[in-house]
């Protein structure tokens, strides 16, 4: 049964799952962030939005995605986009740049881009994975 935190009002797996209960705005997280990554993180929030529904949390940190539970995080800094998604394997190709296995069944991944183009059908397929995963 979800657990929804009585701070923040989002909803999670396990009573009293550790998180950050800050939350701010998409708005807050774009501000003075460069072109490029303000149309990039719009894009991403575009396909995602594809994929089902989803719950975003915006936190102090990053914006977070969710659908059963979550499987994407964006972090914006001034000229990058930082992806942290999870899948139940293991991608080694390029963008990814850091893998490490947070659970038997799960492996975080971690994408850096800082262009809109950058968003290409190999890291769709891969977050249409991750969305896919947390939906099993």
């Amino acid at each position: 049964m979800p657990w929804i935190c009585p701070v923040c009002e989002r909803t999670f797996h396990k009573a009293n799952q550790a998180h950050s209960c800050e939350l701010c705005s998409v708005e807050m997280h774009l501000a003075g962030k460069d072109e490029n990554v303000k149309s990039a993180f719009r894009h991403l929030m575009e396909v995602v939005s594809g994929f089902g529904p989803l719950q975003i949390s915006p936190t102090k940190h990053a914006v977070i995605i969710a659908s059963r539970s979550t499987f994407l995080a964006l972090k914006l800094k001034k000229n990058i986009l930082d992806l942290e998604f999870l899948l139940s394997r293991e991608a080694y190709e390029f963008p990814v740049y850091k893998t490490f296995r947070v659970s038997k069944k799960r492996v975080a991944h971690f994408v850096r881009i800082d262009k809109p183009d950058q968003i290409d059908q190999q890291l769709i397929a891969w977050l249409k994975e991750a969305f896919d995963t947390v939906n099993e």
